[in-house]
């Protein structure tokens, strides 16, 4: 017997090319993994066990207001009744439960599937154990292993983000930011009222590149949600990220305050192993060519490593210029090395990447080291040089 719900979620499931196979399912939400298994279940005319799995969420999870309303569509389909997520309705409440049940059942782990790399991230530092990659027009979250330096995603998890998108401009649009930041502390519930759950991970924004465009906020966090919910539905928030407090706490482990990188792109690409292992190999390749450059001595080729955009803190291209010309004719040798290196494609710009790492400096009469963020802009010649610089 077909049930309109069964229609509802069908047609949603056609999308999603059988995430639901027990060896594609990455390790995810208890919650999340027993929704799919019941759709699953559904799909295939087996009701009966969709139901016992739907009670065991239910017992399971209370708080997921998703779960219960689509144990009460279930029961609704053996008595023939019209169910509520497969109906029209003006009810915003059931909207988004509508919204959050479209965003958890699309998503798709083709990554897993086909072996692909994201993009975004080019390197990860030796330091970095690792990252949280966020996917933001799709409600996910991916949690990235360091693996001798390739970018290993071992866990995905629903999130909710800002309630009117992303792309965060200026205080008070109640969207999420898209950029590279890093967590900068960690607040404890008992500090915090308890719209947040079990904790809140601040990150860095605006970070020196959103100060350069003119963007504007403050309290961007990673945080959960109250105790009396499971999770919130995906446009909810303020412009922070929400995960539920269960992914919260798993997440908290994974954290390291000042170093673990979060990465929030509108869209992931996809790319093949040996394509990311071609643009990392590209990517350190212009920038050992900028420190031995810098060592050798001869201003002018120094000099051509930067952009005619070239601006930091301190200098324009023409500062810049006259700096090199001014330090480097004192010098007998300049020695410099660089350490823990992060890169990556920064999200929403063209031919830009963003490296970040430690680099100690030495010379006939000057020794420091410094965290120094460098952006890159590949050029009309094809030439990768830098646009700005932070330190």
């Amino acid at each position: 017997m077909k049930y309109i719900i069964y229609i509802f979620f069908t047609a949603i499931i056609l999308f999603s090319k059988n995430i639901f196979a027990e060896e594609t399912i990455t390790p995810s939400e208890e919650a999340e993994i027993q929704l799919l298994q019941i759709l699953d279940n559904m799909r295939n005319g087996n009701n009966d066990k969709a139901l016992l799995i739907a009670e065991n969420l239910i017992n399971d999870f209370p708080n997921f207001k998703l779960g219960k309303i689509i144990y009460a569509d279930l029961l609704s389909s053996f008595l023939q009744k019209k169910p509520m997520l497969g109906s029209k309705s003006k009810d915003k409440e059931l909207n988004d439960l509508k919204n959050e049940a479209k965003a958890r059942i699309n998503f798709d782990s083709i990554y897993k599937k086909e072996d692909l790399l994201p993009k975004s991230i080019i390197q990860l530092a030796n330091n970095v154990e690792y990252a949280f990659l966020i996917e933001l027009s799709k409600s996910r979250l991916y949690l990235i292993e360091n693996k001798s330096g390739v970018p290993n995603i071992i866990g995905d998890f629903y999130v909710s983000i800002g309630k009117e998108g992303f792309n965060k401009k200026t205080s008070g649009d109640n969207k999420t930011p898209v950029g590279v930041y890093k967590i900068t502390s960690h607040l404890i519930d008992e500090d915090l009222p308890e719209l947040y759950g079990d904790g809140a991970f601040p990150i860095n924004y605006p970070n020196f590149w959103d100060k350069k465009n003119n963007k504007t906020g403050y309290g961007i966090w990673i945080h959960g949600v109250p105790r009396d919910v499971y999770s919130r539905p995906p446009l909810t928030s303020e412009g922070c990220v929400v995960t539920s407090n269960y992914t919260l706490k798993k997440l908290k482990k994974y954290v390291k305050i000042g170093v673990t990188p979060i990465i929030l792109v509108e869209n992931i690409e996809w790319i093949k192993r040996n394509i990311w292992h071609q643009n990392k190999k590209a990517a350190n390749k212009f920038i050992e060519n900028w420190r031995a450059t810098w060592e050798s001595l001869d201003p002018y080729a120094f000099i051509s490593r930067h952009s005619i955009n070239f601006n930091s803190e301190k200098h324009d291209f023409e500062k810049r210029v006259a700096h090199i010309l001014r330090i480097i004719k004192k010098k007998t040798y300049i020695k410099v090395k660089v350490e823990n290196m992060n890169l990556f494609y920064y999200p929403k710009e063209d031919n830009l990447i963003f490296s970040d790492f430690r680099q100690y400096y030495e010379s006939n009469n000057f020794q420091t080291s410094s965290n120094k963020k460098l952006f890159w802009v590949k050029e009309s010649d094809g030439e990768w040089r830098i646009l700005f610089e932070d330190t």
